[in-house]
């Protein structure tokens, strides 16, 4: 489990999330992102693997992360969002049952002193991943077989890291899909493809990124 941390007092609480996975063997990857010292070496009766190479931006954070983890599946855990007990156990039974090297589940994003809870995601649809990124960076769990085949995060983008990732991983195999809503997501930012606002910049990040996937679209779009 990848967590990309700068040290925000919600660090504990993404933590203990994860230290209360049903799944074992797990291991932390903390990065360091804002290269402050921030990291326990060990949290809940799981090891922690610190990379200390701040200060990151969210690309090379997640990028320092994929190179520091060990394990054969592999996932990411910003530290402002959780996953319930069985989020990774229930990726993993169903990413074997569909035999595919990467699986996801629903997302809440939790309540916010303005609008009420609700859960965003939708079934496998390469296509539909074109449009809009239905995948939040805690829902996924993919085999490090993926990460050999040349999966990584574009270092040239500040915002929609993780949309680009996982058009990556979608090019290259299907997504299972638990129709559990298990990740949780809380929107105190919008930097990601699941925040919700709106602004310059995010939409000329946006621009970036469709032009960069224009070509395979395209082709799919092309498809019969």
């Amino acid at each position: 489990m990848i967590v990309r941390s700068t040290g925000r007092p919600s660090l504990t609480r993404a933590l203990d999330s994860i230290a209360a996975q049903t799944h074992r063997p797990m291991e932390i990857v903390l990065v360091d992102a804002a290269g402050s010292g921030v990291g326990p070496a060990a949290h809940g009766g799981l090891p922690v693997r610190l990379v200390r190479k701040g200060p990151l931006d969210r690309a090379r954070a997640a990028n320092a992360g994929l190179e520091a983890a060990r394990g054969g599946w592999v996932m990411f855990l910003d530290e402002d969002d959780e996953i319930d007990r069985t989020h990774v156990a229930d990726l993993l039974a169903t990413a074997a049952g569909a035999r595919l090297p990467a699986a996801y589940s629903l997302t809440r994003v939790a309540a916010t002193s303005t609008e009420a809870e609700r859960v965003f995601g939708q079934p496998f649809d390469k296509l539909a991943l074109f449009r809009s990124n239905y995948l939040s960076m805690n829902a996924v769990i993919f085999n490090r077989a993926l990460v050999t085949q040349g999966c990584r995060f574009d270092e040239s983008l500040a915002m929609f890291e993780d949309w680009y990732f996982w058009l990556q991983v979608a090019m290259r195999t299907p997504l299972a899909f638990t129709g559990k809503a298990t990740a949780i997501h809380r929107d105190e930012t919008q930097s990601s493809g699941a925040g919700s606002g709106a602004s310059p910049e995010r939409e000329a990040q946006r621009e970036r990124l469709m032009r960069k996937w224009q070509p395979a679209q395209a082709a799919l779009e092309a498809l019969p």
